[in-house]
């Protein structure tokens, strides 16, 4: 898998010509609403599907549609998908390029903070089902992810925070000099990020993450400590009928498994305060009214809950994760007041 660095669209342009002269066919697979703040989609090919907005995209409807689109447009073995968008797409792209006539080529273009950041990277692939997020999947790595932070500039605000809650969770198992960087320059990087800042930050991000994959990558060990706030966020995600954002509702995992790690006497004090500061900024709502025991059956669905038994990630400290196995889901569940 090549990642490659290129810092304009007409260099992504070229990039997809290239492939067009290597390829029988290219798909380019995206949604409108990135469409609309990036035309330039509409001339990389006469081949553009689009699925739904947000995790709407990651269902069997859409994947059904999207595999007639291909099927009656003749995509071949030696045909190219290039999945254009955010996490849900390159989710979706990636699991429609590893079934679609048992696998083809397949590319990625990140193009929110989250996706560049974590999302594109390492080879997972999606589809939601019955609410329960990410219930299928295969691993898929993709010939190429072209990163271009030229994207970041058209972000919302919610699409910067939702990149961000990745790169602090990647700070928080895995690197405490990047947590501190990003305690000193928060300002800079949420709501509107500095690319001179941010850009290295996504390297970092990167490196770390294809470091755990190469150890791991059908996700049997180590990997686990990616889903660090991730279990109860899912779980958020899935109650909320996702209409709460994916970064929100790690953040408030994160909170989570932060708090159980400073009751576990791992996490000291003072360093909990600096996890729930800088989580602050991003000014969550007080989630009212939880039904406790709706949430917990959506831990139950979770990947990681094997036999009934839970491996949860907590914090040893700042940048040092540890797996715990058949963790106590009640303590999760006690904890849930907290938000």
């Amino acid at each position: 898998m090549n990642i490659h660095y290129l810092d304009s669209k007409e260099h992504i342009a070229k990039n997809i010509t290239d492939y067009h002269d290597q390829y029988d066919k290219v798909f380019i697979i995206s949604q409108k609403s990135i469409l609309s703040y990036h035309p330039f989609i509409n001339t990389l090919g006469p081949n553009i599907h689009f699925c739904d907005e947000r995790e709407q995209c990651k269902s069997i409807i859409q994947y059904e549609k999207t595999i007639n689109y291909l099927h009656n447009n003749k995509c071949n073995k030696n045909s190219m998908i290039i999945g254009i968008g955010g996490g849900t797409v390159t989710d979706f792209c990636g699991y429609i390029a590893s079934t679609y006539m048992r696998g083809i080529d397949h590319v990625f273009i990140p193009t929110t903070l989250l996706a560049m950041a974590d999302a594109a990277i390492g080879g997972k692939t999606a589809l939601n089902y019955k609410s329960i997020k990410n219930l299928l999947g295969t691993y898929k790595n993709p010939k190429e992810i072209i990163i271009s932070t030229d994207f970041i500039g058209t972000l919302s605000q919610e699409n910067i925070r939702n990149g961000c809650a990745e790169i602090i969770k990647y700070a928080l198992i895995m690197d405490s000099n990047l947590f501190e960087n990003i305690e000193e320059n928060i300002s800079n990087i949420f709501p509107n990020p500095d690319i001179n800042i941010i850009k290295p930050i996504i390297k970092q991000c990167i490196n770390h993450k294809m470091d755990i994959v190469n150890q791991d990558q059908y996700d049997q060990n180590i990997r686990n400590i990616l889903n660090f706030g991730h279990t109860l966020g899912h779980a958020l995600e899935s109650y909320y009928d996702f209409k709460i954002s994916h970064g929100a509702a790690v953040l408030y995992g994160m909170m989570v498994a932060s708090h159980l790690s400073n009751k576990a006497n791992y996490l000291n004090g003072n360093d909990y305060k600096r996890i729930i500061k800088l989580i602050g900024t991003f000014k969550l709502p007080k989630l009212e009214n939880l039904d406790f025991n709706h949430i917990m059956s959506f831990i139950n669905s979770d990947k990681k809950n094997i036999e009934n038994k839970l491996n949860y990630i907590l914090l040893k400290n700042i940048g040092m994760a540890v797996i715990e196995k058949d963790y106590n889901k009640k303590l999760i569940k006690e904890s849930l007041e907290i938000l």
